[in-house]
């Protein structure tokens, strides 16, 4: 055997494969990526991409053309028809205090958020008289829905310490339960109906970093709480 042919050619040098295959690999697997985010993009319920991207800008502070930060009727996703809707939602529309009160739809309920200013003087659990029509006209409201109500306060981060409220979740506690308490003496709303919490500074809208944002957390929401469905 040539000598010279064993050297040039030995027995276990393979082959390398075409460049062109492996061309031909690559372009396979970015279209398999392809089809893989295709289906996944199929699957993505928009509704609730849509509210995700709504609350992200809001919180950043970047809204598109014509959008506001407090919207006055929103619905993220709830199953209430336009009758229940409407029970809810006109006799708000009427008070003209948009964005001071705002009505949202969620999975839990409908929620009615009233920004702190609106029904208490700062550092009072005490409600203004000059609230009353807007608690009459929301209490009226309410009692001829069904559900169960829940009523939420909520401060900013704030301290408070005083002889009668030693830390801001008594404030919250006693702005919730003096709403209740209106419901109950003027509304004539069903006590088993209602419950009153206080969160404090807990359950934050947004960062306590400027006026505006601490304005926004200092609220109280009335929950009309959907009954789970077995």
């Amino acid at each position: 055997m040539n000598r010279d042919k064993l050297l040039k050619e030995p027995a276990d040098v393979k082959e390398e494969p075409p460049k062109w295959l492996i061309t031909f690999n690559d372009l396979m697997t970015l279209l398999m990526v392809f089809f893989v985010l295709l289906f996944a993009m199929g699957s993505v319920d928009v509704k609730m991409l849509k509210t995700f991207q709504n609350s992200l800008q809001s919180a950043l502070g970047v809204l598109e053309e014509g959008q506001k930060v407090s919207i006055g009727i929103s619905d993220t996703g709830s199953s209430y028809g336009k009758e229940d809707q409407e029970k809810i939602e006109d006799p708000i529309k009427a008070l003209d205090l948009e964005p001071e009160i705002s009505v949202t739809y969620t999975k839990e309920g409908i929620v009615i958020t009233l920004e702190d200013k609106v029904l208490f003087t700062s550092g009072i659990a005490d409600i203004n008289p000059d609230a009353y029509p807007i608690l009459d006209t929301i209490g009226a409201a309410i009692k001829k829905m069904p559900e169960s109500i829940r009523v939420e306060g909520h401060t900013d981060n704030d301290a408070i310490r005083t002889d009668r409220f030693p830390s801001n979740w008594e404030l919250s506690t006693a702005r919730a339960v003096n709403v209740v308490r209106y419901f109950v003496e003027s509304g004539k709303i069903p006590p088993r109906r209602l419950s009153a919490v206080g969160y404090g500074e807990a359950k934050a809208l947004f960062p306590n970093d400027t006026p505006e944002h601490k304005a926004k957390n200092r609220r109280v929401e009335i929950i009309l709480v959907k009954e789970e469905e077995n």
